[in-house]
């Protein structure tokens, strides 16, 4: 049922019953075009989540250039939703004990959502409020503003989790089957990030041998952006062959080669940027990570992952001012030996054609 209160501006639409809401909520969401601002807990939140059309409108958003920004309650015992949000919304916000659920569109139009509570865990939203009243909807948006200056963002969050879930711990693993282990689940329960520095093109089959990079390529197709970072030399075409291999199995992961010599054979992982994982091998010609032997260091210390963050960034800064100076080379090549001149070209403009373009 659909109720107008007021016969002119300001009209308050209250929408009631499930088909109607679904109705409405997708008309909310598929037509916004600037914004989309959504304040909700977290139980108003997963309701919303699980209406499928919603869903895929909501995950629309960012492809279709609309700025979403979430402001929630982050609940450890159900992160699916969280992590959804964190995937495809521009901006995810936490703040604790969020207090009404609200949506606001394109900074012109209002919805407050009223949940129903019938006990044993079965809260349904029973109507919808909606305005256009420019007063109301600005006031409301400025509360919302707020929100976002004071609450957590969803990724610091995510860290402040990982971290307490077992305090600040630095480990050291001497069984690389063992740190294989450790890896795999890291990497099956990334939220939002995932970046491996791979020491050689050995290293990085090592991983692959141990199926570890079909993990990480899950993980892409999930949503997480999967950035890995191969040391390989500049001048060996049977290099050039592999890189381009690597390339074209593994299209939906990021990677990127550097040609600077590393100073150890490390291979480093941070995950989320809230923990890391770093693996010595002894022998890095095995194909194995068990053949190859060594150890590994695995923390959530942010000394540890802060450094092991900078040494990547650093490196995949570089790579990237390496691949465009490779396209610039190449360009000039491609014209060398061509004699170029500057050639000017002049039209007589006839006097109807010159009118026209006043």
């Amino acid at each position: 049922m659909v109720t107008y209160i007021g016969n002119e501006d300001p009209v308050i639409q209250v929408i009631s019953g499930h088909d109607n809401f679904v109705r409405a909520q997708l008309g909310i969401v598929s037509h916004a075009k600037e914004t989309f601002d959504c304040c909700m807990d977290n139980k108003a939140l997963s309701i919303l989540l699980n209406e499928e059309s919603i869903c895929k409108e909501i995950i629309k958003l960012k492809n279709r250039g609309v700025r979403s920004r979430f402001v929630t309650e982050f609940d450890k015992e159900d992160t699916h939703y969280y992590k959804m949000l964190i995937r495809y919304a521009t901006e995810v916000f936490h703040i604790d004990g969020v207090v009404g659920n609200f949506t606001i569109v394109d900074d012109s139009k209002y919805t407050y959502y009223i949940l129903m509570d019938f006990g044993e865990n079965n809260i349904t939203i029973s109507k919808l409020l909606q305005t256009r009243f420019k007063p109301f909807v600005a006031s409301q948006g400025y509360l919302f503003e707020n929100l976002c200056l004071k609450a957590t963002p969803a990724k610091e969050k995510v860290r402040e989790v990982l971290t307490e879930s077992r305090g600040d711990f630095l480990d050291t693993i001497q069984d690389l089957t063992e740190a294989k282990k450790i890896s795999i689940n890291l990497v099956e329960t990334a939220v939002f990030e995932i970046l491996l520095l791979f020491p050689s093109i050995n290293a990085f089959y090592r991983a692959e041998h141990s199926n570890v990079v079909n993990f990480l390529l899950q993980a892409s197709r999930r949503g997480v952006a999967v950035k890995l970072l191969i040391q390989a030399d500049e001048y060996n075409e049977l290099r050039e062959t592999i890189k381009d291999n690597i390339r074209q199995k593994y299209s939906s992961i990021n990677i990127q080669y550097t040609d600077k010599p590393l100073p150890n054979k490390i291979t480093t992982m941070v995950i989320d940027q809230a923990v890391s994982m770093a693996i010595d091998v002894e022998d890095d010609s095995k194909d194995t990570f068990e053949a190859a032997g060594g150890m590994a260091v695995y923390s959530n210390n942010e000394s540890a992952v802060s450094a092991c963050l900078s040494i990547f960034q650093s490196l995949w800064i570089k790579s990237e001012f390496d691949k465009q100076n490779k396209v610039k080379h190449a360009y000039f090549e491609m014209f060398k030996g061509f004699k170029l001149k500057d050639e000017f070209y002049t039209r007589r403009w006839s006097f109807k054609e010159a009118k026209e373009t006043q």
